[in-house]
């Protein structure tokens, strides 16, 4: 294994996961780099892409992305470590858009990563819409209310009449009803992990 992809949503562990797996394998004595989500040098979702998440391309963008991305590090015995890119800096916004082309895009994803043989990690709150309120809480009103805005003026939102906070939970509770039905389609191992309700990771404003 040379990537491993770590998915859930907002406040399940994912960075805090991520950087605990990450310093267990250098002290084990293994090459590895953990990449935080949306970092401006993340190498396949910088958060200059995020610009483009609105284009019709965005999803090509993305796989060309991931093929770059598997090019370099098939040739290093690296163990790579990614949060929130499988799903959430991807498959999020295309929800986000409406699109009905995820189920085509996680397929072609897979093929893409298969040379890495990686890994998949789901960490799922036994009940999202509680999970999310409960990191509303935790994150504090400022979060939640740029969050809520910024759903409710996706296309997404306006076709389901989703406004305001109650809006923002029922839209994080669909997303989670997708990366389920995502996550019975993956072929690669993979680890799914029930946690409490409630934030689990450290404060971070991206989710």
């Amino acid at each position: 294994m040379r990537l491993l992809l770590i998915e859930g949503l907002p406040g399940t562990g994912k960075t805090t996961l991520a950087s605990h797996l990450c310093a267990s394998a250098l002290n084990e004595g293994r090459k590895s780099r953990w990449y935080l989500e949306e970092a401006a040098d993340h190498p396949v979702h910088p958060r200059s892409l995020g610009a483009l998440k609105s284009r019709a391309d965005y999803p090509s963008q993305c796989l060309q992305r991931w093929q770059r991305f598997v090019d370099e590090a098939r040739s290093t015995d690296t163990l790579h470590i990614l949060e929130g890119s499988a799903f959430q800096s991807t498959v999020r916004f295309m929800m986000e858009q409406g699109r009905a082309d995820i189920d085509d895009y996680i397929d072609e994803f897979e093929k893409i990563l298969a040379p890495l043989s990686p890994s998949f990690i789901y960490l799922r709150p036994e009940n999202a819409e509680k999970h999310l309120r409960a990191t509303a809480i935790h994150r504090r009103p400022g979060w939640t209310r740029k969050v809520a805005v910024y759903i409710e003026q996706t296309p997404y939102a306006r076709s389901y009449g989703l406004r305001g906070e109650g809006g923002m939970h029922r839209f994080w509770a669909d997303y989670a009803s997708l990366c389920d039905a995502l996550v019975n389609r993956l072929s690669m191992p993979l680890s799914r992990t029930a946690i409490a309700t409630g934030p689990q990771s450290i404060d971070k404003e991206t989710g």
